[in-house]
């Protein structure tokens, strides 16, 4: 009877306990399985070599060889779900290649020290139906265990060789084969390595390998350790500006959710059967509002930690700082032409004659009935200099020092028609500025070329190209130029410049 008393005292207590655990949380001491995204159903990150699954890491010894891996959606070469991680090692393009290459992936998991764990994975190799190296044990795949948890591949002690034997015809595989084996973990952390070893240096070779099911089953180990969360915002935001908000999240245990708010309003969600021990992730923030925006990142482990990082941020109005950008608010005679109302002009001098104007031809305007047109011609010069450069300028006033701001502009360069200079990028328009507000271009440190590589002939323009770009302003007041580039000293050359739409926008200074 009294057995029977502590049996159902025993039954009790577990069922209280499952009662009030968190939905989601593992109980530490129980068998779980470690390992994120082993079935590569979670997704793929983009890397210099290709795509690998969310939450592996990746790893090659470079050399006189070409390594890829992929996210593979090919049924025969999945063992389960839609996707399988593949990994390439070619020398098709290689007239000489070296002998031992290797490329792989890898991923730290907590442990608790001193137990089994039981990894299991599934795997093919393939590789051209005519490589003399398909037989002959050339193409391996081995693994290899860090037990301090370590992500330094070369550092792995013992390599362990998988007898995946097989070496299907690329384009004709065969069956998926399994793998298991037992690991006893010897610290709080363990890195398991996968790698592919293509042995010999030989060329026109193509080795792939797919990996899928991977599993590490063993127990959750304990913690008292406090998961954490921070994130990073922009330091004057705007509203309306789109934003990518980097979250950094540690775990001992693994991270089974994350997620960021603004207000109420939820910017972004993870969550996970088998948590990662970190996350880096990226969400997007677009504040549709000015004024005070409070933002929250939660994280749940799996020992049931939960933390929370709130930061407060002040969102701006988006200003318009540039006057008379559109060119329909009048222009001003100069010695020079006509030059947009607000803005001032220069040019070098030189062996060359320079020319501002109202253009309203349609065809070179963005907007509205006026453009700003620049012209450097070198007509009735018996030589020329090179780099001659006219272009117009302003002081803008009322910005935030430290802040970000968007300049964008449209313009069309245009020459003659049997003009082959254009040919060789020797046409430009820059931009630059000066951060001590002066109206002097040549003080300006910072010129940066706009793309704008068409040169249309002079009487058959095409479309307006646009531009934009971003900076920090150095103070709360500066100077913007934009200036047309004509490269050589050629002689009986016309250049012809039209700008529109010059817009700079960015948070309005806060009243005090």
């Amino acid at each position: 009877m009294r057995g029977k008393r502590i049996l159902v005292g025993v039954l009790l207590v577990v069922l209280l306990a499952a009662m009030f655990v968190r939905p989601g949380i593992q109980l530490a001491g129980v068998a779980t399985e470690r390992l994120v995204n082993g079935s590569f159903e979670d997704g793929f990150y983009a890397t210099p070599v290709g795509q690998v699954g969310n939450d592996w890491g990746w790893f090659h010894n470079n050399g006189r060889v070409t390594f890829g891996m992929y996210d593979d959606t090919w049924a025969p070469v999945v063992y389960d779900g839609q996707h399988s991680q593949l990994i390439e090692t070619n020398t098709l393009s290689r007239s000489v290649s070296d002998p031992d290459r290797y490329a792989g992936i890898y991923q730290t998991v907590a442990v608790v020290p001193g137990n089994h764990y039981e990894l299991s994975l599934y795997g093919m190799l393939r590789a051209l139906d005519d490589d003399p190296d398909r037989s002959g044990y050339n193409y391996r795949v081995q693994y290899g265990v860090d037990y301090k948890g370590g992500s330094d591949w070369q550092a792995v002690a013992e390599w362990i060789e998988i007898p995946w034997d097989n070496v299907h015809p690329r384009l004709d595989p065969g069956d998926m084969e399994s793998y298991t084996a037992t690991l006893t973990a010897t610290g709080e952390k363990l890195t398991l390595f996968i790698r592919v070893w293509k042995k010999w240096g030989t060329t026109s070779r193509e080795l792939e390998v797919n990996l899928d099911g991977i599993s590490l089953k063993g127990t959750l180990p304990e913690t008292t350790v406090r998961p954490t969360v921070d994130f990073f915002l922009p330091t004057y935001p705007v509203a309306g500006w789109s934003y990518k908000i980097p979250v950094e999240a540690h775990s001992e245990v693994g991270i089974l959710s994350l997620e960021l708010h603004d207000g109420s309003t939820q910017l972004g969600w993870l969550q996970y059967e088998v948590g990662p021990l970190d996350l880096s992730p990226e969400f997007a923030w677009t504040p549709t509002t000015a004024g005070s925006h409070t933002l929250i990142a939660t994280i749940l482990d799996a020992s049931g930690g939960l933390e929370n990082k709130k930061v407060t941020v002040v969102v701006h109005e988006e200003g318009q700082f540039l006057a008379n950008g559109d060119f329909e608010d009048g222009f001003q005679m100069g010695p020079h032409g006509e030059v947009g109302e607000g803005w001032g002009w220069f040019h070098n001098g030189g062996e060359a004659t320079y020319g501002f104007y109202d253009d309203t031809w349609t065809r070179v305007v963005h907007d509205g009935q006026h453009s700003q047109l620049i012209e450097v011609n070198t007509f009735g010069q018996g030589g020329s200099d090179p780099d001659r450069f006219a272009g117009i300028y302003q002081r803008v006033s009322g910005l935030v020092g430290g802040a970000t701001y968007r300049l964008s502009l449209h313009g069309m360069i245009r020459a003659l028609s049997d003009d082959v200079d254009p040919e060789d990028y020797a046409y430009r328009v820059e931009w630059g500025y000066d951060p001590y507000f002066s109206n002097n271009w040549w003080v300006v440190e910072n010129w940066s070329e706009i793309p704008w590589d068409t040169v249309y002939s002079r009487l058959d323009p095409g479309e307006m190209s646009s531009y934009t770009t971003e900076f920090e302003a150095q103070g709360n007041t500066i100077s913007i130029f934009v200036r047309v580039w004509n490269k050589w000293g050629t002689a009986s050359r016309e250049l012809d410049v039209n700008l529109d739409g010059i817009t700079l926008t960015g948070p309005t200074a806060l009243p005090k």
